[in-house]
C-alpha cells in the first residue's frame, strides 16, 4: 500500500514539474516570437526611393527586436526556432484534422506532384546536407511555387496538406508565404497573433505599394537562401473558373492597388482604358476613384495587355542569386468554405458552417460519383501540379541586351543590408518588361492548370 502511494506521488510530481516545463517552453518560445514578430511597412519606410532604415519602425514597436531575425537557420535564435516548430506543428495539425472530418483534399498523384515532392524534399535535403561544402551551400537553389488564390484560408488551409504530414509539420520544410499586411499584420491584432503568424514563415506585404517595396525583398532573401516560398500572384481571391487578376479598367476607376508600369508612390487611375494599363504614369485626375473588386462587374472587363498577374513574382525570379525552380498549382474548392459575394466581392464565412460539420449520413446526403455532396455542404479540396516553369532564356536574352541583372543576396546579411534597401533593388523600365515576359509564362500554365481543376 505505502510502495503504490509512493509510485503515485512520484508519477503526479512527474506530471507536474513536465507540464511546468511544457509551459515555460511554450511561454518562452511565443515570448521569443513576439519579440522577433515582423513589422509592417508605412508610408514613409515602405518608400525604398527615400532609404528609410527599416529598423525604424521595429524600435519604435514595443517589445520588439531592433533588427529582423536572421535569414539563414542556421543564425536563427534557439527559442525563435521552437517557435516556429510550435505555430507550424499545431496549425499543420489542426489543418490536417478539420480536412480530414470538414471534408478532404485530393491531390492528383502524377508526375508533375512528384516532381515537386522531389523540390521540396529530397532537394532540400541534400542542399543541407553535412556532405555540402561551404561553397555549394552559398550556392543553394530556392523553390518557389505559384497558385490561384480562391480563399483567405487558402494559407495555410491548403499550403498545409501539401506535404506528407511528418514533413509538413518540420518548419525547415515548411514554406515561407505573403500575406497583406492589413489583414495579417494589423494595429488591431495583439502582438502575441502576430508574432504567431510570423513564427509560421509568414511575412507581411504592403498591397499598392509596388514591386519596389523593402518587404518584397525581405521575402526574397529567404528564396534566395534556398527556401522554400509561395505567391499568390493574383493578388487577390477570384472565385472563377479561371486565372483572376488584372483588367482593363474603364475610365476613373482603380483596383486598389498600383500599375507595374505606374510610379509606387500613386495609385494609377484609369484615364482611359489603354493607357492605364501601358503608360508609365502615376497621375490622378483628382477624382474619388470608384474601386472595382473581383465581382461579376469585373469579370466581364477584357483581360488587361500587361498579363493578368502582379510583377512582384517576375521581379523575384529576375533578380534570384540563382534562379528558383518555379512550380505552378491550381486549387479549387475552398470557395465552398469562404465563398465570396458576387456583388462587393468580400469573402465571409458560409453561414451554415456549424450544421455543415455534421456528417453527411445524419443530414441524409449522398454524394456523386466526383465524391461532392449533392446539396454542396462538404468540403472537397482538388488540387492539381503542373510542370516546372524554366526562365533561363527570357532572362539571358535580357542580359544578353542590357548587361548583367543585379541579384539579391541571401546568407546572413550585413548590418546595412538588413536595414536598407539597395539602390539596385529600384526597377528600371527595361528590367520590368522582364518581369512582365516571366509573369506571362507564369500565366500561360496557371491559366491552364486552374480552368482544369475549376471546370
Amino acid at each position: 500500500m505505502t510502495s503504490t502511494t509512493a509510485h503515485r506521488h512520484l508519477l503526479k510530481s512527474c506530471l507536474k514539474y513536465t507540464s511546468a516545463s511544457l509551459l515555460t517552453i511554450f511561454t518562452a518560445s511565443m515570448t521569443a516570437a513576439t519579440y522577433y514578430r515582423p513589422v509592417p511597412a508605412t508610408l514613409a519606410n515602405n518608400d525604398t526611393h527615400t532609404h528609410t532604415n527599416s529598423s525604424d519602425r521595429r524600435t519604435a514597436q514595443t517589445f520588439c527586436s531592433p533588427n529582423s531575425p536572421p535569414w539563414n537557420r542556421d543564425h536563427v535564435p534557439l527559442l525563435l526556432q521552437w517557435a516556429r516548430g510550435i505555430s507550424i506543428g499545431v496549425t499543420t495539425l489542426a489543418i490536417r484534422l478539420v480536412m480530414n472530418t470538414y471534408g478532404r483534399y485530393e491531390i492528383r498523384e502524377d508526375e508533375c506532384y512528384e516532381q515537386f515532392l522531389e523540390a521540396a524534399i529530397t532537394a532540400r535535403r541534400e542542399q543541407q546536407s553535412p556532405s555540402w561544402s561551404s561553397q555549394q551551400q552559398s550556392q543553394q537553389r530556392g523553390l518557389l511555387t505559384v497558385s490561384n488564390h480562391r480563399s483567405l484560408f487558402d494559407d495555410p488551409g491548403i499550403l498545409s496538406c501539401l506535404l506528407p504530414l511528418p514533413i509538413a509539420i518540420q518548419p525547415h520544410h515548411q514554406r515561407w508565404g505573403i500575406c497583406s499586411q492589413e489583414y495579417c499584420f494589423n494595429d488591431a491584432l495583439p502582438s502575441f497573433i502576430k508574432g504567431y503568424i510570423g513564427a509560421g514563415q509568414v511575412l507581411p506585404i504592403s498591397r499598392g505599394s509596388g514591386i519596389n517595396q523593402q518587404l518584397l525583398l525581405d521575402f526574397g532573401r529567404h528564396l534566395a537562401n534556398g527556401e522554400w516560398c509561395h505567391v499568390f500572384p493574383e493578388g487577390g481571391v477570384w472565385q472563377w473558373k479561371e486565372l483572376g487578376g488584372r483588367r482593363v479598367l474603364p475610365e476613373g476607376s482603380v483596383l486598389g492597388s498600383a500599375s507595374d508600369f505606374a510610379d509606387d508612390q500613386t495609385k494609377n487611375v484609369a484615364t482611359n482604358n489603354n493607357n492605364s494599363n501601358n503608360n508609365n504614369s502615376g497621375s490622378n485626375n483628382n477624382k474619388s476613384p470608384v474601386i472595382i473588386p473581383a465581382t461579376t462587374t469585373h469579370k466581364s472587363l477584357p483581360p488587361s495587355p500587361i498579363g493578368k498577374l502582379k510583377w512582384g513574382v517576375g521581379k523575384l525570379i529576375a533578380h534570384a542569386p540563382i534562379t528558383p525552380r518555379v512550380i505552378p498549382f491550381a486549387h479549387c474548392g475552398m470557395e465552398r468554405l469562404l465563398p465570396q459575394d458576387s456583388v462587393s466581392g468580400k469573402t465571409y464565412l458560409r453561414r451554415d458552417f456549424v450544421l455543415s460539420l455534421l456528417p453527411s449520413f445524419l443530414l441524409g446526403n449522398t454524394t456523386t460519383d466526383r465524391g461532392d455532396s449533392d446539396n454542396g455542404k462538404g468540403l472537397r479540396i482538388q488540387i492539381q501540379f503542373g510542370h516546372e516553369i524554366n526562365f533561363d532564356d527570357l532572362i539571358q536574352e535580357h542580359e544578353a541586351k542590357y548587361g548583367k541583372l543585379w541579384k539579391y543576396r541571401g546568407k546572413e546579411p550585413t548590418a546595412e543590408s538588413n536595414t536598407n534597401a539597395p539602390e539596385n533593388w529600384v526597377s528600371s523600365k527595361e528590367e520590368r518588361v522582364l518581369y512582365s515576359k516571366i509573369v506571362k509564362r507564369i500565366e500561360m500554365h496557371l491559366e491552364v492548370l486552374t480552368k482544369e481543376v475549376c471546370r
